[in-house]
Parts: C-alpha cells; sequence; structure tokens
C-alpha cells in the first residue's frame, strides 16, 4: 500500500513539475488563418541548447501545446525524433507561410529525418495528427502572437 502511494505521489510530482515548467517557459500563441478558432500556445526554442533539447523526454504533450523552433536568418534545417517519446506534426514556416508539414513523426529513433526542403523561419512542433484533425495545409498562413522572438520586418529577418 505504501508502495503504491509512493508511486502514485510520484507520478502526480513529475506530472506537476512538467507543466509548471511548460507554463513558465510558455511565451505566446500561433494561429492558423484558415481555421482562426485553431489557436497553440508556445513554447519557444530560440537558443541553441532550447533547439537542441526541444520536446525531448516528454511523455505527453496537451492537444493545444506545442513548441516553435526560430530560425534568423531563415534557413534549411533538418529535425529528428531523438529522445521524443511522442509522435509530432512538424510545421516548417516560412515568414508566416507553411512551405512543408512532416506528419506523424516516428517517435524515439534517429533513423529517419525530417528536412525542411526549403528555407524556413520558424518550425511548430504540436501532437502528430494535429494537421490532418484541423485539417492544416502546405500554403495555410499562420500569425505569431505574444512571441518577441518572430518579427518578420526586414531587419529581424537578417540577423
Amino acid at each position: 500500500m505504501i508502495k503504491r502511494l509512493i508511486i502514485i505521489s510520484t507520478l502526480i510530482s513529475g506530472l506537476l513539475l512538467q507543466s509548471l515548467i511548460s507554463a513558465e517557459a510558455q511565451e505566446g500563441f500561433v494561429k492558423f488563418i484558415r481555421k482562426p478558432n485553431v489557436k497553440v500556445f508556445l513554447e519557444v526554442a530560440a537558443t541553441e541548447q532550447e533547439k537542441e533539447k526541444g520536446l525531448m523526454n516528454r511523455p505527453n504533450l496537451a492537444e493545444n501545446r506545442g513548441m516553435v523552433f526560430v530560425f534568423r536568418p531563415a534557413k534549411q534545417v533538418t529535425f529528428w525524433m531523438k529522445e521524443t517519446l511522442i509522435s509530432l506534426d512538424m510545421i516548417f514556416i516560412n515568414k508566416g507561410k507553411i512551405v512543408k508539414i512532416a506528419k506523424n513523426t516516428v517517435p524515439n529513433q534517429t533513423t529517419t529525418l525530417y528536412p525542411s526542403d526549403a528555407l524556413v523561419s520558424e518550425v511548430v512542433e504540436v501532437n502528430g495528427g494535429f494537421s490532418d484533425k484541423y485539417m492544416i495545409k502546405v500554403g495555410d498562413r499562420v500569425i505569431f502572437k505574444d512571441i518577441p522572438q518572430i518579427d518578420y520586418s526586414v531587419s529581424t529577418m537578417a540577423k
């Protein structure tokens, strides 16, 4: 009985810690213009260390949560799923326009790579299946809000 309580307590503590970490790191959101009611709250990965860690070792991700990777200047990038425990959709964006979507990525492996195939200024990661569920498509436009690292003025795109 005590062993069971310790296990349950540990699991609850871990989930609470995870939600606190996510809440602290959360900086803004993305809206999909063709789907005005679809809004995803994002953690921002702007530094190299944040980009390297990404969503690794997360046991789950709430449906309306994700992470945005910011690239200044825009560049071609390649992602992988090392130590990422959940399937993701990777939405590759250049200056507010979706240029590619890698859907339902394979968790926790490094053999399959997910290249952008084009210059991107951001990559948004959400739960696998998100793009199909909300009919998000290449060519759709997005708007980022309350994320100071994302500004499409000429001066910030060149940095």
